[in-house]
């Protein structure tokens, strides 16, 4: 958020909206207080529009429940919190179940609640980037590729030139960037999306099954061949095949499929009819293939006759603007798959994603996306969730030195980091959990896992 986040407190106490005043405004929040709830929620209606509520929950002219109600019906992102000096386990479920992002009972730590207001921010700002990625994705013309880099608007611009020519595309990208996504694309783009897409892994498959995969066999061809077989080729018909690994096919299946590609025929596995198709091909490669034909290892004839329409994929590394909307997109993905309530990432942990060298590519980060939504136990990703090469191997993790010796355990090390941080603080849990970026929970699960006191 460009301008200071804003928060309405609402208490019929004002000695309570003292305290949350003189807390929350040295950090640079702008906090408007009310000791009436309707006078709150017609300043939240009517005035510039606010980013959190923190409401008592029992008050003379409307309680808690309510305000959590007309709030979200003003403004459905807004954030609130609930506060009481009558907690219990009842009354915090059924303020969570009517909207409330978190539950603070009375009297509170300054700095507690400070830690929940820092992590209901960035709930809010996840809630509006969330709505406008949401829009960039569903206006996308292919929404299963995600990206709005100015180097993946040019693989839409190519996308749309060729996908109604039927001319042979030869997609140029390292692994995991999305090549099967762009082939779909193009077909499902294009006159033949009625007909068949079929995708094949050419480097998962040794020659003879390859081969018979591709053309098909008639009855007693070989040893076990009781039926005859289609071949894809002849399957997709009118529609797209995918080779995907095309690099990897041997000279032998070289030749056969140079003279499929000149001729678009072919008879199947122990056959004699000439079989004659209109199939679309579109390979791909994770390989130079014109220094695999310096090399010897791949025809000449053949990569002119694959490389007709050349479409590369920029790795993940050259378009870190997309990195976010990815984000984004897989956490949808897991949180609905696994049934848990992510809303998004942290700050530091998508800059520490923004920084990361990406060498599985997308499919890399969406494997780090799914591990993390299966063991975080908050609603919101942070860096204690991502992987130790990440937290370590980023841009942002390396531009300084570390200060710890290099032969401590990362354990060694933060406990050791908990531990001065504690000291620092004269033992107080609350202000060290603020300084280390995590709740007040996390810190007391890991004070105990490491064996320093907690109280």
């Amino acid at each position: 958020m460009d301008r200071p986040v804003r928060i309405i407190a609402i208490d019929d106490e004002d000695t309570m909206l003292s305290i949350l005043k003189r807390s929350l405004e040295p950090e640079g929040y702008a906090v408007e207080t009310f000791l009436n709830a309707g006078d709150a929620l017609q300043r939240l209606g009517s005035g510039e529009p606010a980013d959190i509520v923190i409401t008592d929950l029992m008050m003379p002219d409307m309680d808690g429940f309510k305000v959590i109600e007309r709030a979200h019906s003003i403004d459905k992102d807004i954030v609130v919190i609930v506060i009481t000096a009558y907690s219990s386990v009842e009354s915090a479920v059924k303020a969570i179940k009517a909207g409330a992002y978190d539950f603070v009972p009375k009297p509170f730590d300054p700095d507690h609640m400070l830690i929940v207001v820092k992590r209901a921010v960035e709930a809010r700002r996840l809630k509006l980037e969330n709505i406008i990625l949401k829009k960039q994705i569903e206006g996308a013309v292919y929404p299963e590729i995600i990206g709005t880099s100015p180097a993946m608007r040019q693989v839409f611009t190519m996308i749309d030139k060729v996908k109604n020519t039927d001319g042979t595309v030869l997609i140029i990208g390292e692994s995991g960037v999305g090549k099967e996504l762009v082939a779909r694309a193009i077909h499902f783009g294009s006159k033949r999306a009625g007909c068949p897409f079929i995708a094949i892994n050419c480097g998962a498959l040794p020659d003879e099954l390859l081969e018979s995969e591709l053309f098909g066999y008639e009855k007693g061809a070989f040893t076990g061949a009781i039926n005859r077989k289609t071949g894809l080729f002849e399957a997709a018909n009118n529609g797209t095949v995918f080779l995907d690994e095309v690099s990897s096919i041997s000279p032998m299946m070289q030749v056969k499929l140079l003279r499929f590609l000149q001729e678009r025929s072919f008879m199947r596995l122990g056959g004699k009819e000439t079989i004659s198709v209109d199939v679309r091909i579109i390979a791909a490669t994770n390989e130079d293939l014109k220094e695999a034909v310096d090399k010897g290892t791949f025809r000449k004839d053949l990569y002119y006759r694959l490389n007709v329409i050349p479409l590369e994929i920029p790795p993940l590394r050259e378009r870190k603007d997309d990195i976010p909307l990815l984000v984004r997109h897989f956490v949808k993905k897991f949180s609905d798959k696994y049934n848990k309530k992510i809303i998004g990432i942290s700050r530091d942990a998508e800059e520490l994603l923004i920084g990361y060298k990406w060498e599985g590519n997308v499919r890399e980060l969406e494997n780090v996306i799914e591990r993390a939504i299966t063991i975080t136990d908050a609603d919101i990703i942070g860096i204690d969730d991502l992987p130790y090469e990440i937290r370590t191997g980023s841009e942002r993790t390396t531009q300084s030195v570390s200060p710890y010796p290099s032969d401590l355990t990362l354990f060694d090390i933060e406990r050791l980091h908990i531990a001065n941080v504690l000291k620092a603080v004269n033992g107080n849990k609350s202000k060290a959990a603020r300084i280390l970026g995590i709740d007040y929970s996390t810190l007391r699960r890991k004070l105990n896992s490491m064996g320093i006191p907690i109280e």
